[in-house]
């Protein structure tokens, strides 16, 4: 067999799918890694103290 024998062929719903999962990888990684992006974001920046925690309405310091 000669590697000029050899044709690749990728049909339009296995390209598509490749694509998806392509572009789904990248749209993936920031979220999975949306913790060591923010700390390194932050170490980048010189920022010490850590981000404020958010507020919910369901804390005991707040008034009923």
């Amino acid at each position: 067999m000669h590697l000029d024998a050899l044709a690749a062929y990728i049909d339009p719903g296995s390209g598509s799918l490749i694509i998806q999962a392509v572009i789904a990888t990248i749209v993936a990684i920031p979220f999975f890694f949306r913790q060591q992006i923010g700390r390194f974001v932050r170490t980048v920046r010189h920022t010490d103290t850590p981000p404020a925690p958010q507020e919910s309405g369901d804390s005991p310091d707040s008034p009923s």
